[in-house]
């Protein structure tokens, strides 16, 4: 065995029995942040589920089968993630030197595995939690629906951990895989009487109200049966995979640090790998033809993030218009969509980040910088409206509710998301201004303005949304979303 790799399992030893010091330091950092921003936001969610509209939205008939897609839904995502980001990740120095060395790799990558399957399991045993005791503190269940659906959150994010390691050891079957759960899953949603043969219809036969002993068995036997691969998935992890899942996530937290959010996620942005022999850029008569088939075509050669992106957008769509619905939190539906349509817009808006790089030099291209940006601005402006516009006007005629409000209301967020994308495109790097301290009694808030500054986008996106909910009771808030969207816009503008 080489001096470097004793060198780096005497640091995977120290790392594997750090010091009782150590980790009481760990536990108390971690419950004082969980008293300063989880316990509020539970508060909040809570007293949103527990309440007449939550109670009536959580007990509804659809309920169960929407829990029956959401579980196949985060099943098939996890198989996705983990071929990009596994659970299995340690910093690539010691990456190398054990994933080289004689030690199995079901011993030396079993720590992270059991920390990120701890919190993924954590987190969906919360929100099993939260549906199952606020219907009972409604007197909808009892105690025995309460416990049942609670261990079922568990054994979902026990099954769930599993899924993310299987798309890390045997990422070519990892599409096919989740392809396949997505549609059994929506056909299960749709057909309750498949639920008994199916692992997703097991979690929605569990859920509060109509809980079967039987699903819970079932599906404590597959997780069972699942637990007792994962050394064999462990095992099956390649040298080169780890390597690089490795240096990305290095080179993602590093850019995260340093509020560089955009370039943290460009770490895992796929390549362009699919119709490469196309041509972009193509003569026609207007030049606004010209620059939308170009973007068009560039979007097309990641059909991976075209397909999310046209996913998110529809998801936005739809919680846009349940927004409008009785007995539903329209705010939080709202805040809801506004993310995810700005999320969702990301794969589209790559000829608009292109054109906020370039406006910051000389012209390229023979056109203002003004003419560039505006060019580029069609294509997403284009899919937003289209998608967006299509999927609330199907929703709303399905569901019975009017179409109007919920229509105004897209065409209102979709421009706030274009707007969004346009500032958070000519963000650029932090300013030095913002690293000076900001002393206060309670510390120096310097941090927190730096955050704010981070995830300025997304914050403004969730306040649009319920603004655009309330279009029509409150048009001073919109009115407000808009003005702060163009200002940032402007101001950004001047100053790339």
């Amino acid at each position: 065995m080489s001096a470097t790799t004793q060198a780096a399992l005497k640091v995977w030893r120290a790392r594997s029995t750090r010091s009782v010091a150590d980790r009481g330091y760990v536990v108390y950092l971690g419950l004082l942040v969980t008293l300063v921003t989880v316990v509020p936001v539970a508060r909040m969610v809570w007293l949103s589920a527990s309440g007449v509209d939550g109670s009536a939205l959580l007990g509804s008939a659809s309920a169960p089968g929407v829990a029956t897609l959401m579980s196949a839904a985060l099943w098939a995502g996890a198989l996705l993630v983990g071929r990009d980001r596994g659970p299995a990740v340690l910093p690539p120095f010691l990456t190398h030197a054990l994933a080289a060395s004689s030690v199995p790799r079901a011993d030396a990558f079993l720590g992270p595995l059991l920390r990120g399957g701890v919190l993924v399991t954590a987190i969906s045993t919360a929100i099993t939690a939260v549906v199952s005791l606020s219907l009972a503190a409604n007197g909808v269940v009892d105690a025995f629906g309460v416990t049942g659906f609670i261990v079922t959150g568990a054994m979902v994010g026990v099954i769930t951990t599993v899924a993310w390691l299987s798309g890390q050891a045997v990422p070519s079957a990892a599409i096919p895989a989740a392809i396949g759960i997505v549609l059994l899953g929506s056909i299960t949603a749709g057909l309750p009487a498949l639920q008994p043969f199916t692992p997703w219809g097991w979690v929605g036969a569990t859920y509060p109200g109509g809980g079967s002993l039987t699903a819970v068995g079932a599906l404590a036997a597959l997780t069972v049966a699942l637990v007792s691969v994962v050394p064999t998935l462990l095992n099956r992890l390649g040298y080169r995979r780890l390597i690089a899942q490795a240096s990305r996530w290095e080179s993602a937290t590093m850019h995260a640090t340093s509020m560089d959010f955009n370039t943290a996620a460009a770490t895992y942005q796929a390549r362009p790998n699919w119709g490469r022999g196309t041509r972009a850029v193509r003569q026609s008569r207007g030049l606004a033809r010209t620059f939308w088939i170009r973007d068009a075509v560039g979007a097309t050669r990641t059909p991976g993030r075209i397909v999310v992106g046209l996913l998110a957008l529809i998801a936005a769509g739809v919680l846009l218009t349940f927004a409008f619905a009785d007995s539903t939190p329209g705010w939080l539906l709202g805040a809801a969509a506004g993310v995810t349509l700005f999320a969702g817009l990301g794969p589209f808006s790559d000829g608009l980040r292109h054109a906020a790089r370039v406006a910051a030099d000389l012209p390229l291209y023979g056109i203002s910088d003004e003419s560039l940006l505006a060019h580029h601005l069609l294509f997403p402006v284009t899919v937003i409206l289209a998608v967006l516009l299509a999927t609330v006007l199907v929703c709303a005629i399905a569901s019975g509710s009017g179409v109007g409000p919920p229509l105004a209301a897209a065409l209102l967020l979709g421009l706030h998301a274009v707007l969004a994308r346009t500032s958070s495109a000519l963000k650029g790097p932090l300013p030095p201004v913002l690293l000076t301290p900001i002393p206060t009694p309670m510390g120096d808030a310097g941090a927190a303005v730096r955050m704010v500054w981070a995830v300025d986008a997304p914050v403004v996106m969730a306040i649009a949304g319920v603004s655009a909910v309330f279009l029509f009771p409150a048009p001073l808030l919109v009115v407000g979303v808009t003005a702060a969207l163009i200002g940032l816009c402007v101001s950004r503008w001047r100053r790339r």
